[in-house]
């Protein structure tokens, strides 16, 4: 976490702002994305605004590096598989693999991390990315899967 647009930035290096709460008040107990994904102040914010604010001048903020975590993954994922033995030593299956199936469900990236008084409704909020690519944890796409595999 960082932050921008405050007055008393002077020091060099990564600007972290001061956390005014504990980390559990700090975060939004049983968060949801809310009604509606866009805008991005239509959304429910990750992290309370009130719990952080600027450090003083020529000092530095007092929240650690890495203190807090990005919404996790509801990642559903199934494999069914068939073998057959052809002659003792050869062996065929046919398998289909389901990803993120049949509950299609979008795996957001992180939310944004930046700390700044003058726009409180982009602190916290969820961006446009999404996780993955086609075939990764954490696609939002549903993709079913089917394989052949022939062992000799």
């Amino acid at each position: 976490m960082s932050f921008a647009g405050s007055p008393n930035r002077y020091l060099p290096g990564e600007s972290r702002p001061n956390i005014l709460t504990t980390h559990g008040a700090a975060q939004v107990d049983n968060w949801a994305i809310g009604g509606s994904r866009f805008p991005t102040q239509s959304q429910n914010p990750y992290l309370n605004f009130n719990s952080f604010a600027y450090p003083g001048a020529f000092t530095v903020g007092n929240l650690g590096r890495n203190v807090f975590e990005a919404p996790g993954l509801a990642w559903t994922q199934f494999s069914i598989a068939k073998w057959w033995t052809l002659k003792e030593r050869y062996r065929f299956q046919i398998r289909l693999d389901g990803n993120n199936f049949p509950f299609k469900q979008p795996q957001y990236g992180d939310p944004s991390g930046t700390f700044n008084a003058n726009s409180p409704g982009a602190f916290a909020r969820i961006g446009s990315a999404t996780r993955g690519a086609f075939s990764d944890i954490g696609t939002a796409n549903s993709n079913l899967l089917i394989i052949g595999r022939f062992q000799f």
